[in-house]
């Protein structure tokens, strides 16, 4: 059978194990909305659990700054300069506005009607998750998906999960380039520990890898079907629920019209490139508003090649919460490693990590907070005419 949009779905049942109810059709977008709205929610936080990983983290890290020596790292953060703070929590959130609005150009495109202020909240809601469920960045896509659907896609969620791939996608250009970039800069230090660079060199290969292999799955339904499928069950263990199969592989259908709507909109993805750079610039510079909030001084294009790569690093499934305790070490050492003095690389380190983790988690936990209480009092908004551009995913 073929749909619509020529998107060919015979055969989706033995995809998914014969588990569907009617092998072969195609659920609409709209018809799906209803039925995820009552089984779909967010990844749950398991406080308990979350809780011991980051107290695990802090330990790791507390040991490491104890060898450093805490009197010295503290006597380094005695001269901080709050404006020069300050100015590194304004780059924190110009990353979030800018990554914001290059996810809301995509979100236009499919007819999801979000405003900033609503992007905005959704983008650090997901941050606050990924940060609390340390599975790589699916718990805080999750998030955006589902706040997105339930507040300006009118519960269109494969449109909502397409947006977001798309964002993802596009977002994760300026990073690798500038990881790679990175990485070849710092392979030329002599002072970088053997252990560190191994990990950089394994983070790129891991990266890079796995954004083809994103990008591909992305635009191929069969593979997508497939991938979902075998999700599937590992999703259900996670998340403790059962899910739709039916409903799991409507949505990828809708999900495929979305992406190949998406990738004929050159314009838009241009568009919200630039947007995504401009944010990536913004969180790179958050670095160099740390060493001058601390008066260090020392070359601004071997602060941005080792942020570049850190800033990829602390994304990675790590197993702990925002990967604390070994982001900061591998961040110290290499800003050591470019000639910064130890104890103030460690002292930068934190700073860095107050703004660009706890700082951000803390907004994001009452963003999300706010959005869940926006849609249990009823904040959903209708679906798109019919005659919308997105009409039928």
């Amino acid at each position: 059978m073929e749909g619509r949009d020529g998107f060919v779905a015979r055969g989706r049942g033995d995809l998914w194990g014969g588990k569907l109810k009617s092998k072969g059709t195609l659920i609409t977008g709209r018809a799906l909305g209803k039925r995820v709205n009552r089984e779909t929610a967010l990844p749950k936080i398991r406080a308990s659990r979350s809780s011991a990983l980051i107290l695990l983290g802090m330990g790791i890290y507390i040991a490491y700054l104890r060898r450093l020596g805490l009197g010295e790292v503290a006597e380094s953060l005695e001269g901080l300069s709050l404006a020069a703070l300050s100015a590194a929590i304004g780059l924190s959130l110009l990353m979030v506005g800018f990554n914001s609005l290059s996810w809301g150009r995509i979100a236009e495109e499919l007819d999801l009607s979000a405003s900033f202020g609503d992007l905005f909240m959704i983008y650090l809601s997901s941050i606050f998750a990924n940060n609390l469920i340390p599975t790589g960045s699916f718990s805080g896509e999750t998030a955006r998906t589902y706040f997105l659907a339930r507040i300006g896609g009118g519960g269109r969620y494969d449109a909502a999960l397409a947006s977001v791939a798309a964002s993802r996608i596009i977002t994760a250009v300026p990073f690798i380039l500038g990881m790679v970039l990175g990485i070849g800069y710092i392979a030329r230090l002599h002072a970088v520990p053997g252990w560190a660079l191994t990990a950089c060199f394994g983070m790129m290969v891991f990266s890079v890898s796995a954004g083809f292999a994103f990008v591909g799955i992305c635009f191929e339904e069969r593979w997508m079907q497939r991938t979902a499928a075998a999700a599937v069950g590992p999703l259900e263990r996670i998340f403790r629920r059962e899910l739709d199969r039916e409903v799991c592989s409507g949505a990828v259908a809708g999900f495929m019209r979305s992406m190949i709507l998406l990738r004929e909109r050159r314009g838009a993805i241009l568009e919200a490139l630039a947007w995504a750079i401009a944010g990536w610039i913004s969180l790179v510079m958050v670095a160099l508003a740390a060493f001058a909030s601390l008066g260090v001084g020392v070359s601004p294009l071997a602060i941005l090649a080792v942020y570049s790569v850190v800033i990829v690093f602390q994304t990675l499934p790590l197993g702990l919460p925002g990967g604390i305790g070994l982001v900061e070490i591998l961040m110290t050492a290499l800003f050591s490693a470019i000639g910064i003095p130890i104890h103030d690389a460690a002292a930068v380190t934190i700073l860095i990590r107050l703004v660009q983790l706890w700082f951000l988690a803390l907004l994001g936990g009452l963003s999300a907070f706010h959005l869940i209480r926006r849609i249990e009092r009823g904040g959903e908004e209708p679906a798109p005419p019919a005659g919308s551009r997105g009409a039928g995913i």
